[in-house]
């Protein structure tokens, strides 16, 4: 019988190259990756001993028999493995989304070890395959088991990726799907076509497909530096979790890289990012990730027990050099800059105990390090990752809430000293948790912004306070109360309909524009200086007041009032507590306040606490107070009873 191996050739040569461009493709000892290197070996290993035995048999001499014998008994060894090796490479895949069954892994292996047995049986009895006394090659009674044995595992491949319940990404679950089926079409040509060797063919083909899409190195390696990916990382980081091997983490995040950008170009900040990475793979024993743009991670294995003495120990051999190199100058565009960075590091398992814990860890600690001294490490303490569980913990209650509504709305009422009684009202937000207790605004905002559900709090206070001035409104009236404020979160800016939004929600509840006021922070206007004024200009063609909150926090000057139609500014209390405080600004406190007179715009001090503050304001002319001197946050209820009560008095 005369074979073709053109095609096993050709597949061979595949292989190889395969092999040659992956061998460094992942730095992460993973199951996935370990099985991708099993699965390249026993690939050569099948076509190799198929070449080989196809051309013993057609031309060695009859001396070499037993060797080629053996060849082929491997051959048949081998050439079902690769079935098995793939399904392998499957569970890997699907375990790294979801574990696999030790039991099920065992199960799988079944046929494969009965197969085995069934080559071990040949020698005897020649149920495979067998040479007559003239060396000529001949297929046993159960030559079939070959191939069963190779479909099985193909078919249990496609089962196990198209029914599995583990969270896989489509593309990667189709990928897994399709390299099966591709095996065993070819090897079903090569059954109707003995003569043509196509069973390393199969085995090619899947295995290119996997490269090209799950095993690339461009995948897992980040193509500027050469340094591993944040995805290399995170699987670093479970797999080394898995273990429980303990090591150090340390984030690196340069401060002033687009400054380097902007000054010297893009080529140059390539060149200098390249620079960097190559400094960085030079630091302890340590493995090195590009983790974004311009952060940088290090993992460094623990030596011992994983004591915090040697955890604290490879954080100091980590950051130490480090430090000192970045004390120095870098050459760059031909220029001479020093370049600063923020640097985060946290242990496994001392400080933090899930890869989560990690993650979050060292970007707290690198922003914690921002607000230290150039180039000063923070490194995670058992008080840090106590308040990231709690940031955690609350952005979980924060979700609930905004699915659910569980929010809860209190005003807080703004004295007029002209008018002698509550004239508006501030919406605030409140929030409650059974395990928690109450949550202060100042901590679930911003994790709101943080977490993307910042505009459903907005949409809850917002119907709750026109709610709130509707309700008042029908009991009231005769009311001369204005109406409700509501603060706007900067991020809420980018929404396209945003005026629009807001104006249906007022109209739905019957009430006029002019009783909702917006408050709005010159951070905000910062963030999203002409989205702001183009919803501003909405919103104040409607009637719509505006308010300019935390005057005097770090962002505020005189250009805003000007630029923007504000009609009250709020003081923070923080000045009306300096100014009370140094007798030496008064003067210009009172200056200030009749200043936005002349602007036409109202003077709101927060933090009313005291007759003395009281008393001070009116004589500035600062006419809208707002502070527990005059009331404490209170239900809607017990707020309109306050609103109710000023405006029957007429005085205080």
């Amino acid at each position: 019988m005369g074979w073709n191996v053109s095609a096993e050739v050709i597949a061979f040569i595949i292989v190889l190259v395969i092999s040659v461009y992956s061998r460094q493709s992942h730095a992460v000892p993973s199951p996935k990756n370990r099985v991708f290197r099993l699965c390249l070996a026993t690939t050569l290993g099948a076509i190799g001993t198929n070449l080989a035995s196809t051309l013993m048999i057609a031309y060695a001499p009859l001396e070499l028999l037993p060797l080629t014998y053996l060849v082929t008994l491997c051959y048949f060894v081998l050439t079902p493995l690769l079935g098995t090796v793939y399904f392998y490479y499957a569970v890997a895949v699907v375990g790294e989304a979801r574990p696999v069954g030790r039991a099920f892994v065992l199960a799988s292996g079944v046929p494969c070890a009965a197969y085995f047995l069934l080559v071990l049986a040949n020698v005897p009895t020649g149920c495979l395959f067998s040479f007559d006394a003239a060396g000529i090659y001949m297929q046993g009674p159960l030559i079939i088991a070959t191939y069963l044995v190779f479909y099985f595992y193909c078919v249990a491949c496609f089962a196990l990726v198209v029914f599995t319940r583990a969270p896989i990404d489509p593309v990667i679950k189709r990928i897994l799907a399709v390299f099966p089926l591709i095996a065993v079409g070819v090897i079903a040509v090569q059954q109707l076509f003995p003569t043509y060797l196509l069973s390393g063919s199969a085995a090619a083909c899947s295995l290119l497909t996997i490269y090209l899409y799950l095993q690339n190195k461009r995948l897992s390696v980040d193509q500027l530096t050469g340094a591993s990916n944040r995805q290399e990382f995170l699987s670093m980081v479970s797999l080394m979790d898995e273990k429980g091997q303990p090591f150090t983490a340390v984030l690196v995040s340069l401060s002033n890289f687009k400054f380097i950008n902007d000054k010297f170009g893009h080529e140059n900040g390539d060149r200098f990012l390249r620079e960097f990475a190559a400094y960085l793979g030079t630091v302890g024993e340590a493995r090195l990730y590009r983790y974004s743009g311009d952060q940088f991670a290090l993992i460094a294995s623990c030596d011992g027990a994983g004591g915090n003495h040697d955890e604290a120990a490879a954080t100091a051999t980590l950051i130490a050099p480090l430090q000192k190199r970045l004390e120095e100058p870098w050459r760059i565009g031909g220029h001479s800059c020093t370049v600063g960075a923020a640097i985060g590091a946290v242990s496994y398992p001392a400080i933090a105990r899930t890869p989560g814990d990690v993650v979050a860890a060292l970007e707290y600690a690198t922003v914690e390090s921002r607000k230290l001294e150039p180039n000063t490490p923070c490194v995670c303490t058992p008080e840090m990752m106590g308040a990231i569980h709690r940031r955690n913990a609350i952005a979980d209650v924060v979700r609930r809430a905004a699915e659910q509504d569980g929010f809860t709305l209190n005003l807080q009422p703004i004295w007029s000293e002209s008018a002698r009684r509550f004239v508006a009202a501030e919406a605030l937000c409140r929030l409650t948790d059974d395990e928690l207790g109450p949550i202060p605004p100042d901590e679930f905002i911003p994790i709101a912004e943080q977490i993307g559900v910042i505009s459903d709090v907005t949409r809850f206070m917002l119907e709750r306070a026109c709610a709130f001035v509707r309700s008042y409104r029908d009991a009231h009236p005769s009311t001369t109360f204005h109406g409700v404020s509501v603060n706007f979160s900067a991020v809420q800016f980018i929404q396209d309909d945003l005026a629009e939004s807001v104006l249906a929600v007022v109209a739905r509840h019957g009430i006029p524009a002019s009783c909702l006021r917006v408050e709005v922070t010159e951070s905000a206007i910062i963030a999203n200086p002409e989205a702001v004024r183009a919803f501003m200009e909405k919103m104040h063609a409607q009637g719509v007041r505006f308010y300019l909150d935390d005057f005097g926090t770090g962002y505020s000057n005189l250009s805003t009032l000007l630029e923007l139609p504000f009609d009250v500014v709020k003081l923070d209390k923080s000045i009306l507590r300096s100014v009370t405080e140094d007798e030496h600004l008064v003067e210009f406190f009172a200056l200030l306040a009749s200043g936005f007179g002349v602007l036409g715009t109202q003077a709101l001090s927060e933090g009313v606490e005291t007759p003395e503050q009281r008393a001070f304001l009116g004589r500035c002319g600062c006419d809208l107070m707002q502070g527990y001197l005059f009331s404490r946050p209170l239900p809607p209820e017990e707020a309109a009873a306050a609103i109710a009560a000023s405006e029957g008095r007429g005085e205080e």
